[in-house]
C-alpha cells in the first residue's frame, strides 16, 4: 500500500514539479454577455512540463469536489495550459517526496 503524498504551498513552481490546485467548473454559456455560472469545483493534480507565457501541464488525476452530475472539464493524460495567476487562485500546492 502506498502512503499518501504530502503537499506544501508552492509560490514558484519548477519544471517537473507535481502540483495540485482547485478550479471552478463553469456552466455552458446561456447569456449573450456576462459571466458564466459556476456549477461546481474540481481538483487537478498535474506535472508542469513547460513554463512560457502560460504554464503547460500533463494531467495526472482529476477529482470532482462539488457539483455531482456535472462532467469534468479535463481528463487524465490531457495536456492543459494555465496562467500562473489561476494557480494562485486555486491555492497551488507542490508534492513533497
Amino acid at each position: 500500500m502506498t502512503e499518501p503524498q504530502k503537499w506544501i504551498a508552492c509560490s514558484t513552481p519548477q519544471i517537473g514539479d507535481t502540483l495540485k490546485w482547485n478550479e471552478p467548473l463553469w456552466a455552458a454559456p446561456n447569456k449573450p454577455r456576462g459571466k458564466r455560472d459556476k456549477i461546481g469545483e474540481q481538483e487537478i493534480i498535474a506535472e508542469l512540463t513547460s513554463m512560457q507565457d502560460v504554464l503547460e501541464f500533463t494531467v495526472i488525476s482529476v477529482k470532482q469536489l462539488s457539483g455531482d452530475d456535472i462532467p469534468l472539464q479535463v481528463c487524465e493524460g490531457d495536456k492543459i495550459r494555465r496562467k500562473s495567476s489561476t494557480l494562485k487562485l486555486g491555492e497551488c500546492q507542490k508534492a513533497v517526496a
